[in-house]
């Protein structure tokens, strides 16, 4: 964990791929594959990596294994780029609790969402992130996913917040419109707040154009958006675009649901010898063999190339 909090919201850009939490066919946490999928993921280029997401299926795990994909995460990772660690709850108390664990395990800035259970309003979305980033202590990312949680936030909301959090550092956008709420969310806060592209990164071209620092796609696409946001900081646009079509067919087929691309994500990585298995904790969407038929095909591609 870095002492300089600005020196850790600065370093939060490009690719920061989300974590798939590995486990074993039996459901128990597989460690030695998170290792193994934290070095991977850097030699394909990311600047960071976020772990404990939705998409890392944090959501099924106990509060113990989390600090222990946390723990693990932060040491393989050896301080070479930030670790960014989800904290958030159903109530202000168990998202404080689990950013301050996050801080203490070595967080470099943790992501939180909005409660949703009981959705808060204006007032109170701003007391919950002021509180939570009070307790952690390290640079705050805000996750906008109202598909998911049925929240409703905007650049307003964002903007009051970055005067009122003093460690409000980013927000990672998964709404829709993407692009239009990028634009507005920096002409309101200016620089104070970084963008990234969530949603898998589908918008990312639009995100980059309006200024975003950086994308959180999920890991078996670390070199496509790493590859893409290079281009683009190239000032080679044309070549940026040409790089996302590549694998747009494939991203978009991954993108029809979270546990589209969490399955396509580990059955990904246990093909490259990264994870020893693609096991995903119940509940879990299954795939029909159709699904199971493309995803092959889609693999046998990727992987011959």
């Amino acid at each position: 964990m870095t002492d300089d909090g600005a020196l850790a919201s600065h370093r939060l850009a490009g690719c920061l791929p989300i974590l798939c939490t590995p486990f074993a066919d039996d459901g128990a946490l597989d460690l030695p594959s998170l290792v193994r999928e934290v070095e991977w993921v850097l030699t394909e280029g990311a600047r960071g990596v976020a772990c404990l997401a939705i998409a890392s299926e944090g959501y099924k795990l106990t509060e113990g294994e989390r600090d222990e994909v946390a723990r693990a995460v932060v040491a393989a990772v050896a301080g070479r780029v930030p670790v960014v660690v989800s904290a958030d709850g159903a109530g202000v108390e168990p998202a404080m609790d689990r950013a301050r664990r996050a801080a203490a395990l070595g967080a470099d800035a943790v992501m939180v969402l909005p409660p949703s259970f009981v959705k808060p309003d204006a007032d109170g979305l701003l007391d919950y992130y002021a509180r939570v980033g009070e307790a952690a202590g390290v640079p705050l990312i805000l996750q906008d996913a109202p598909q998911l949680t049925g929240v409703a936030m905007a650049p307003p909301l964002w903007a009051r917040m970055a005067d009122a959090i003093p460690t409000l550092a980013a927000v990672k956008a998964e709404g829709t419109p993407q692009g239009a709420t990028i634009s507005e969310t920096r002409r309101l806060a200016g620089d104070r707040l970084a963008l990234f592209c969530g949603w898998g990164g589908l918008g990312v071209l639009d995100a980059l154009e309006r200024g975003a620092a950086g994308s959180m796609p999920a890991p078996n696409f670390t070199r496509l958006f790493a590859d893409v946001q290079t281009a683009y900081d190239a000032g080679d646009e044309a070549g940026a675009a040409a790089r996302f079509r590549d694998e747009l067919p494939f991203l978009l087929w991954t993108m029809q649901s979270i546990d589209h691309s969490v399955a396509a994500a580990k059955e990904e990585l246990r093909r490259r010898g990264v994870l020893a298995s693609a096991h995903q904790r119940r509940p879990a969407g299954p795939f029909d063999a159709v699904a199971r038929a493309q995803l092959a095909r889609f693999l046998d591609a990727r992987l011959a190339a």
